[in-house]
């Protein structure tokens, strides 16, 4: 049977971009209200108590999540296999939450300093039980009701959001006690939704043998979860230690964007590990007709992938500005920029590290993990004193290419092969379609258009798309 199937992969795209784009565009929202009616001084104490709570909840996860999803789809036994990873959410949840409580005891001059920190990192507790349905979902290939719970749940927040604006009460504190809320349907949601799937009532189940294989069986993972915290969460724990709140604004503020760029790896990455997992775990060789299906999906994705990056630094400065009221703009255009060349680089080493997780390769994966985390840390101890949020958007690029290049040289590519000349012509079209725009128009309204019109055209003519390939794949 061909487990790679054109209407298939389409209906999961869809079913995860509804899911996708409807987190991403609600998630925009309220990051625009909390970003222009906040303070510089609480919406970067938010951003800072956020990274902080979801790096100690990741660590705590033990490198479960990601081996959860692979075993679901991989067919293994879902009833234990669900109810052992609830156990484990709540267990650490319940943990961590009181350890927190404890040392905010303990120690009050950090709860004077982080005031809002408890309440935040209770709100990452629920989500990280929450996260375990949706992760069962995930595995299941269930995008569709992935994509229901992300619509509710955030279309709720804005509801919120804007009562709390209309009647005056936008503060912080009411914001996350509104979003607490929020998290408990989506838990309440998701465990409805995965019972009813697998047709049975989803219960916390603690087996020793069966949790200890899990766990062991997760542990290279662990380092890679330990050290990819460290890699995409510490630039914002070091800015709030060594700078000041509003700095970590700032920087939390370009960040949030550069993720929001990342919109084709989201919805395409969750497609691909089940995928690989599915291809993977049979023991034949992968006939070439998959090689061919993966091969096309990915350059879509590298190719769709740099529009919105063009498009935002073709029109930052004067929209940003706009509508932040001055805050976010100008002061975060050259940060924007580093971070913007991350993209296709993220996406590439999405690939590789898929490629290499569906193969085993955990232990590899952990290894550049660490020594590109360790780099990191380095560099922003280092940049950050000498160009604060600059210095850390520096630092993430620098260490995205050493990713890219430690992945493509370490990550076995016997049996499916990255097309590296195909990534590199793309990522110079995208750049070459920008400058070249720049030199002929000064309207940023012009300009988005143009860049865009010149990078499409050109990805035509050097053939990275394939309009008859793409017919075929709707058609099919």
């Amino acid at each position: 049977m061909n487990i790679i199937k054109n209407k298939k992969i389409l209906i999961d795209i869809s079913g995860n971009t509804i899911q996708v784009v409807a987190t991403q565009f609600f998630g925009l929202l309220i990051f625009y209200f909390t970003s222009k009616y906040l303070s510089k001084n609480e919406f970067g104490e938010y951003n800072w108590s956020i990274a902080l709570g979801f790096t100690i909840i990741s660590i705590a996860s033990l490198g479960l999540d990601l081996v959860y999803v692979k075993r679901i789809a991989s067919g293994y036994d879902r009833v234990q296999t669900i109810g052992i990873h609830f156990f484990h959410s709540i267990v650490v949840s319940l943990l961590f939450l009181a350890i927190v409580f404890l040392s905010l005891k303990l120690f009050p001059e950090f709860k004077t300093n982080h005031p809002f920190f408890l309440i935040v990192f209770l709100n990452i507790c629920l989500i990280n039980i929450a996260n375990s349905f949706k992760l069962g979902l995930n595995g299941l290939d269930s995008y569709l009701k992935l994509a229901l719970i992300a619509v509710f749940t955030n279309l709720l927040k804005i509801i919120f959001l804007i009562f709390l604006y209309r009647t005056n009460h936008f503060y912080i504190y009411e914001i996350i006690y509104f979003f607490i809320i929020s998290s408990v349907l989506e838990m309440i949601l998701g465990y409805l939704f995965l019972s009813k799937l697998i047709n049975i009532k989803i219960k916390p189940l603690y087996r020793f043998k069966e949790y200890k294989s899990f766990i062991l069986e997760s542990l290279p993972q662990l380092g890679v979860v330990i050290f990819d915290s460290a890699l995409s969460r510490i630039d914002v724990i070091l800015l709030g230690i060594l700078t000041t709140s509003i700095i970590t604004a700032e920087y939390s503020f370009v960040y949030k964007v550069y993720e929001l760029s990342k919109l084709p790896i989201l919805i395409i990455g969750p497609i691909l590990l089940t995928r690989f997992s599915k291809i993977f775990n049979g023991k034949d060789e992968i006939l070439e007709s998959k090689k061919s299906a993966i091969d096309f999906l990915f350059k879509i994705e590298l190719a769709i992938v740099m529009i919105i990056p063009i498009i935002l630094i073709s029109i930052w400065t004067p929209v940003v500005d706009y509508f932040t009221n001055n805050k976010y703009g100008e002061i975060n255009e050259v940060s924007y920029w580093i971070l913007s060349a991350c993209v296709p680089l993220v996406c590439i080493v999405n690939f590789l590290w898929t490629l290499g997780f569906v193969q085993g390769q955990l232990k590899k994966i952990m290894y550049i993990t660490l020594v590109v985390s360790l780099i990191n840390i380095f560099l922003n101890l280092l940049l950050i004193h000498l160009y604060g949020g600059i210095g850390s958007a520096i630092s993430f690029l620098i260490c995205t290419l050493i990713q890219v290049l430690l992945y493509y040289k370490l990550i076995n590519q016997t049996q499916i092969q990255l097309n590296l000349k195909s990534c590199l012509i793309t990522f110079s079209i995208a750049i070459f379609s920008v400058i070249i725009s720049k030199q002929l128009t000064s309207s940023f309204i012009i300009l988005a258009i143009l860049s865009i019109s010149i990078y499409l055209f050109l990805l035509l003519f050097t053939k990275q798309i394939n309009i008859l390939r793409l017919k075929q794949l709707i058609k099919n």
